[in-house]
């Protein structure tokens, strides 16, 4: 089985956790509806994944967000207590994430780059259980029960809050 290059990093250290994933190549997919499909099979789950910042940008949050919700940045930035949240730029993507835009993911906070950024999880992906996520590229997807997902965060160590979307 081809693995995508870049795939092969967070394919790594999920093995080195023992978690178990399934693992999908499949043609570029930056949009919710590019991912609908993938990992229906054992029914899994894609959720948004938004790389925000303040207006000062010296606070970077990845939040998880259920596919069907609106990012609504008062919200999240009252729950986070931070000034007004913001989408990053592109330059400030590759920086803390190593990722171009359309392909952001929870599986960059392994990189030592990530390790300041805040994740915000949406409280009702805590009702998925299974779930897929880009493994760094926009090119491939892994499915994975939720636990082992927070597992993997956990293992990551950044900041986690939950929030309502």
């Amino acid at each position: 089985m081809f693995v995508h290059p870049d795939a092969k990093e967070t394919l790594a250290v999920l093995d080195s956790l023992s978690i178990p994933y399934r693992y999908y190549n499949h043609d570029l997919a930056r949009t919710m509806a590019d991912c609908a499909d993938i990992g229906a099979d054992v029914g899994a789950r894609h959720f948004k994944n938004l790389f925000l910042t303040d207006r000062k940008k010296s606070v970077f949050v990845l939040l998880l967000l259920c596919p069907e919700k609106e990012f609504r940045t008062s919200d999240i930035s009252k729950q986070l207590g931070t000034s007004r949240l913001s989408f990053t730029t592109a330059e400030q993507m590759t920086e803390y994430l190593g990722l171009v835009p359309g392909s952001v993911t929870p599986m960059a906070l392994a990189r030592e780059s990530a390790k300041n950024v805040r994740v915000a999880i949406d409280r009702d992906i805590l009702s998925m259980e299974t779930v897929c996520a880009h493994p760094c590229t926009a090119e491939a997807s892994v499915a994975l029960s939720k636990d082992d997902l927070f597992r993997f965060l956990a293992h990551c160590g950044n900041d986690i809050a939950y929030v309502d979307a």
